[in-house]
């Protein structure tokens, strides 16, 4: 079997069900600028930093702003999420999520989150997760935001593994495609069609076990040697 020896999490659609979230503040910053935003064009800007997002929907507008409306907006977003998520619970957990990191926390195994989102560790303790998990990135640090796969080798250097030795856990298609660009072995999660070039692709997180996993990386490995 293919050596797991960590595994590095998505959290928006992965761990806590967050993107319905985004998607009502999204829509309501996508009005303002004039247009209706879709949820499939929500997908689209799932993994994208603050700003970025900020910027694909100014760009999507067809409008012209400074970078001070920009960033005035970034905050008023931020400030919408930041009152939501201090009401998350356990409950919004997503499917399977929380058995499968309690799971890999009995065996020992480093986890670690590596979010777009500078909330993660807000969000992960709201949902009581927090202390399960052995470093979050913080992407205030980082010189690029996914696609770029900066987060995703951060997150693995400070858990002390290689990339090769790593498990990456992604619903948005820019994770994914950070993800692709490392050696880790990949899991797609979601109907996103870009999910499907994972090495593990799964509909729904209820998918994903510890079994699920290991039986896939068994798998993986066979493949390669053929």
């Amino acid at each position: 079997m293919v050596e797991m020896k960590a595994v590095i999490f998505d959290m928006d659609g992965v761990i806590s069900n967050t993107v319905p979230i985004q998607y009502e503040i999204n829509r309501r910053i996508a009005s303002k600028l004039g247009f209706m935003l879709n949820r499939q064009e929500n997908q689209d800007l799932q993994g994208l930093s603050r700003r970025d997002t900020l910027e694909k929907l100014v760009e999507k507008s067809g409008k012209q702003l400074s970078h001070d409306e920009i960033d005035r907006l970034s905050d008023e977003r931020n400030k919408e999420y930041l009152t939501v998520i201090s009401t998350l619970t356990k409950a919004d957990i997503l499917p399977g999520m929380e058995s499968f990191i309690e799971e890999l926390y009995k065996r020992k195994i480093p986890m670690a989150v590596a979010s777009a989102s500078r909330n993660a560790p807000k969000v992960l303790h709201q949902l009581g997760l927090l202390e399960r998990f052995d470093h979050v990135v913080d992407v205030s640090k980082l010189r690029r935001g996914k696609p770029d796969p900066e987060i995703f080798l951060t997150a693995a250097k400070a858990l002390g593994v290689n990339d090769s030795q790593c498990v990456a856990i992604e619903d948005g298609e820019a994770g994914l495609t950070a993800i692709l660009q490392t050696n880790m072995f990949s899991v797609g999660i979601g109907a996103h069609e870009a999910m499907k070039q994972a090495d593990l692709y799964l509909k729904e997180t209820a998918e994903l076990t510890f079994e699920t996993l290991t039986a896939a990386l068994l798998s993986h490995q066979l493949t390669i040697k053929i």
